[in-house]
């Protein structure tokens, strides 16, 4: 057992001062992989040899680590593990409550959405493409060639309306404005 003198403590000549990662990964009961992990974010003090750590500074940072995680002072992120329980919480809390305005009509799922807007698509595309047919019984003397100008004129609106939707709309697919 360690003994104190005048501000030294006494006992535990038989531990090296340094060690390497295998030693101390062997020590403390973790991998290599993690020695290296604690080492890289200061828990693990190196000794000035290459690849060698100092043993009783390590394993005293490695047990206060341990001790402050399970207090819950910090977790492996560095935040304390009550704000993690909190955010949790906030976010669980969030969800119930999108679920609750989902079941009493006041939001609409990202499918019902979609579907609506193809509806929406459908009819503009109907309405854009029935331009031609309707002006040649509108205006008798249109020449056939003056309906299939219409109709270049109609799709070019479809296809401009068709890119700017893609670009603005969540969920909107140009193909639906342009497919005829």
């Amino acid at each position: 057992m360690a003994r104190k003198g005048k501000g030294v403590t006494v006992g535990g000549e038989w531990i090296s001062p340094t060690c390497s990662a295998l030693d101390l990964s062997l020590l403390l009961g973790i991998s290599v992989r993690a020695v290296r992990d604690y080492a890289a974010r200061g828990i693990f003090p190196k000794a000035t040899q290459r690849g060698r750590f100092e043993t009783l500074p390590s394993v005293n940072a490695y047990c206060k680590h341990l001790q402050q995680r399970a207090a819950g002072h910090a977790t492996e992120s560095g935040s304390s593990l009550a704000d993690e329980r909190a955010k949790s919480e906030v976010i669980n809390r969030r969800i119930q409550e999108i679920k609750l305005a989902q079941l009493s009509g006041e939001v609409l799922t990202l499918d019902e959405v979609s579907e609506a807007w193809s509806a929406i698509a459908r009819q503009f595309k109907a309405s854009v493409l029935s331009i031609p047919g309707r002006a040649r019984s509108t205006i008798p003397h249109l020449t056939p060639h003056d309906g299939e100008v219409l109709k270049l004129l109609c799709r070019e609106v479809l296809e401009t309306m068709a890119e700017e939707v893609e670009a603005g709309v969540v969920g909107a697919e140009a193909r639906e404005l342009v497919k005829a």
